[in-house]
Parts: structure tokens; sequence; C-alpha cells
């Protein structure tokens, strides 16, 4: 009853931003709790829909939107190679890498839905939900912390990449810490806002991962950590409490 009301009385961007304070200050004991917390507002298919409208606006203009690091620039050090992007939306980054690096091959890895929509927007770009055999290079920017259990994936990823990987944009913690992270619909993506959609809150299952860990996994999977980029805070969430970001370049020894 007192929902309904709430409902009735005060706007939806009132009640948005109360649902984005309980879920920045709530912490759940388990992904699977997180990810029922976030229900049925979790609209995956909705943000899917969203990214790739948004991205098709972009297509030959994509340098304006996605700007690779110099970090990530130093594994082009070959005339050619593979390169594969895990989580990669709608291929933005590839795109600019692609013209930059124009003898080298580009993947994103994503979910079945986002690589099957996202295929006719830049059909240069591969795109599949599985990580390819082998690469030259392992990319994945603010990815890792919306995994279930990030740590096999990585362990894979390592045994398939043949010279560097490199994670950006992380959300680290040595205290693992489970919440559901709420955004706008339009905070998602990049380039002009697409007609059709309507600006709702989304609500996902978000955790940290351990940096010890990962560096430590690299290390036994044959990689040296060559570059670490302190304070890169791009995958926090509103509100984290213990938690910190930093962009990491590792190197096959």
């Amino acid at each position: 009853m007192l929902k309904q009301l709430a409902k009735a009385v005060f706007p939806e961007t009132v009640l948005g931003a109360a649902r984005e304070w309980r879920a920045r200050e709530k912490r759940y004991w388990s992904w699977g709790s997180a990810t029922r917390a976030a229900g049925a507002e979790y609209a995956e298919g909705d943000l899917t829909a969203f990214r790739v409208a948004r991205s098709r606006q972009i297509v030959g203009n994509e340098e304006s939107f996605a700007k690779p690091s110099d970090e990530l620039l130093l594994a082009f050090d070959a005339p050619c190679g593979r390169f594969v992007d895990f989580g990669g939306s709608a291929g933005e980054m590839c795109a600019v890498l692609q013209r930059r690096f124009v003898a080298w091959s580009f993947a994103v890895v994503e979910t079945k839905a986002m690589a099957d929509a996202a295929q006719s927007i830049r059909p240069s770009i591969s795109y599949s939900d599985q990580l390819p055999t082998a690469f030259d290079v392992f990319y994945s920017s603010g990815t890792l912390q919306y995994l279930a259990d990030p740590y096999p994936l990585w362990r894979d990823a390592l045994a398939r990449t043949e010279r560097y990987a490199f994670l950006a944009r992380n959300a680290f913690s040595e205290q693992k810490t489970f919440s559901v992270q709420s955004s706008r619909l339009f905070d998602n993506g990049a380039g002009p806002i697409p007609e059709g959609f309507s600006d709702t809150v989304i609500r996902y299952p978000h955790r940290t991962v351990s940096e010890r860990r990962l560096i430590k996994t690299a290390r036994e999977a044959g990689f040296e950590l060559v570059k670490r980029v302190a304070d890169q805070n791009g995958g926090l969430i509103k509100g984290a409490r213990n938690m910190y970001g930093a962009d990491l370049l590792f190197k096959r020894r």
C-alpha cells in the first residue's frame, strides 16, 4: 500500500533517486542475492537495445567518444596481431583502434544479444559470446566487476593471450562485496540519445574484485605487471566504500 501511494504522489525522478540511494548503501551476502535484489529492474534487454541504437549513430565518429589510453597503446608494439575486447559493447573502442592499426584484427566478446545486434553496425569487427582460441592482446574495461565469478574467466583469458593483457576501469577491494548498482538508462553508452526510449532506472548486480588475486594469477600464468596506473576509478559505483580503481597492463614473459 505504501509503495502504491508513493508512486501516486512522487514523480519517477524522485522515486528513482531514492532507489539509487538505497542500492548504493546496501550490501548483499552473495552474487545471487544481489541479482535477486536487482530483480525485474535489471532490464538487460532494454539496456542492450539502447546501447546498440545509440552506438549506431556514431559510426565513423567513434574517436569523439572512445579514446585508447597510452597504456593500452603500449600493447600495439608489433606490426600486426589479434586484439580482443572482452565486454566491448558494440565495438566502439575496436573501431577507433582498427583505423589506427589497420593490419590488426579485432574481436568483441559480449553477451549473445549484444554480439548479434552489433555485428551489422561494424561488420569489419568480429563479435561472439565466446573467447577466441588465441589472441595477442586481451583487453577488458569495466567488465570484471559485473561477472558472478571473474577469476576463472581471467585465468582462461590469460591462457589464450600470447602477449599483453590490459584491465581498465576496475572496482578493486580485498574485501569481497556484492551490491546492486543503479544508473539512468541515458547514462549508458555514448553518442546522441536515440528516439523511442524512456530514461528509466537500470539496476544490476555488481561485485568487487581482488587486485592481489588478479596479479597472482597473472604471474602464475607467465605474465609480469609492467604498468599500473593508480586511481583510475571509472569502474566504481556511487557511494563506494573500501573500493578503489587502478588500470593494470601485463606482458607475457
